[in-house]
């Protein structure tokens, strides 16, 4: 697990429901070394939850060959995570907003939408092929 002497890690998954959750419980290690609050610790486990499902779900498709890829870093009172698929990616600007009313009632669709609004800064990378999602999560003073 991350320890405040633990900075940085890079790990490779299979695409597979247990990566999610291997994910989590590094994103979990990495907010106590950040001195993360809870609800600063809840946010980035909501925002690692859902953008690790998406690279299993929708960018690998379950495709056990594919690999997801996590890279972790603390820094004084911030966390960065990346988390990279090997899909087709996909276009982050093009999706429906979810508050508008026609989308209300979809069952999916929300998960970008909440992650941006949980994270002080999400940056998308398409350059390597599939989607690169970094997450920046900073304490609060």
């Amino acid at each position: 697990m991350l320890s405040a002497s633990d900075q940085k890690h890079k790990l490779i998954f299979a695409s597979k429901p247990e990566a999610v959750e291997e994910i989590e419980k590094l994103a979990a290690a990495a907010a106590t070394a950040a001195g993360f609050n809870q609800e600063e610790q809840d946010s980035l486990a909501i925002a690692v939850t859902e953008m690790a499902n998406n690279a299993v779900i929708h960018g690998n498709k379950r495709d056990v060959n594919k690999k997801v890829y996590v890279s972790i870093e603390v820094n004084a009172g911030e966390v960065r995570l990346s988390i990279r698929d090997e899909g087709k990616g996909f276009n982050p600007e093009s999706l429906s907003n979810p508050l508008d009313p026609e989308n209300l009632l979809r069952e999916s669709g929300r998960g970008v939408f909440i992650v941006r609004s949980l994270m002080d800064e999400v940056q998308y990378d398409f350059s390597r092929g599939g989607t690169q999602v970094t997450l920046i999560k900073k304490r609060k003073k």
